[in-house]
């Protein structure tokens, strides 16, 4: 049990020691009753150690978490998991956190959790929103659909939004990989010599293309 918490159970204990002796000593001088003395043994369970762990300072810390996801989500649009790992990072659930809080490990992981879902029945932060931006983002930059995927996974974990998110005409993304090869190499034009082909499919294949889409795209 951590020191801080011991001291205070300590405390509740004396203080309802004390409250216990007063009242035995009102109960057979004031009032004149003969009475079986009251048990001074003080209940330890779960719901008592709660109200003391309560009455600490944790909501300090959860508006410290709150604060942060909202300025990091200020910036830019952030998805849920991506949002969850920085927020774990900034504030790393120590031994000496825990004890200051008088808490168990997982405070931070559930005070995280709890500002996640807040952001989140405010639309502060939406994974809809967050990969309606990314995918146009990482389209700018001619990645294909499945390096955008691995990027989107590091920060959403619905694979259904993502999928949806993904889901495109074949055409469009042969229309955009006959873009990338027309930036890269003036043209889309398949070449003559296989070994400089081989080298320009490799070239899409590292841009997240698939092997069907790269075929399409030389004309």
């Amino acid at each position: 049990m951590p020191l801080v918490l011991t001291q205070a159970l300590g405390e509740f204990m004396k203080s309802a020691e004390e409250f216990l002796a007063e009242l035995e000593m009102k109960s057979g001088a004031d009032l004149g009753l003969d009475r079986e003395p009251i048990s001074a043994e003080v209940n330890t369970d779960s719901d008592v150690l709660g109200v003391i762990k309560n009455s600490g300072s944790s909501a300090e810390l959860a508006k410290k978490i709150e604060a942060k996801a909202v300025a990091l989500l200020a910036m830019r649009e952030h998805g849920s998991k991506e949002l969850q790992q920085k927020l774990l990072k900034k504030f790393p659930e120590t031994t000496e956190l825990l004890a200051e809080y008088s808490e168990q490990p997982g405070l931070v992981k559930q005070l995280v959790d709890d500002v996640l879902a807040l952001c989140k029945q405010n639309n502060w932060q939406s994974d809809e929103r967050y990969l309606e931006q990314a995918v146009r983002n990482y389209v700018a930059k001619g990645h294909g659909p499945q390096k955008i995927r691995q990027k989107l996974q590091q920060a959403c974990y619905d694979s259904d939004l993502i999928s949806a998110a993904l889901d495109w005409d074949e055409f469009d993304w042969t229309e955009l990989a006959q873009t990338v090869l027309e930036k890269k190499y003036g043209d889309s034009q398949k070449p003559a010599e296989q070994k400089e082909q081989a080298r320009r499919m490799r070239f899409l294949q590292s841009r997240g293309f698939s092997q069907s889409t790269i075929w399409k795209a030389f004309r």
